[in-house]
């Protein structure tokens, strides 16, 4: 009895996962597919804007609130990054060592 019921579970989350013939997204896909659409390949219209370059970009186009820091601002930030990295490892070796 608890053997064909496992075997039943088994079956059906194997095939809970793959897909049938009356799924509703095939049958979408292929509406959509059949309506006629315009193709813009991007011929006409606008005219594509020029490169960016140093001298045309902003002063700060790409600077992040962390670039607007001063020095004295960033370093806690810094000690913070390299204690959230370290610490994991140096707690695993504490463990290491007490547990012996």
């Amino acid at each position: 009895m608890m053997r064909t019921i496992l075997s039943l579970l088994l079956l059906i989350s194997a095939t809970a996962f793959t897909p049938t013939t009356h799924s509703p997204l095939r049958s979408l896909s292929t509406t959509s597919s059949t309506s006629s659409t315009i193709l813009r390949m991007g011929f006409g219209g606008e005219p594509e804007r020029k490169k960016l370059t140093r001298d045309s970009e902003p002063e700060d186009f790409f600077s992040t609130n962390t670039d607007k820091m001063s020095d004295q601002e960033k370093i806690p930030l810094a000690i913070a990054g390299l204690l959230g990295i370290s610490l994991p490892f140096i707690f695993g070796l504490i463990a290491l060592y007490s547990a012996k």
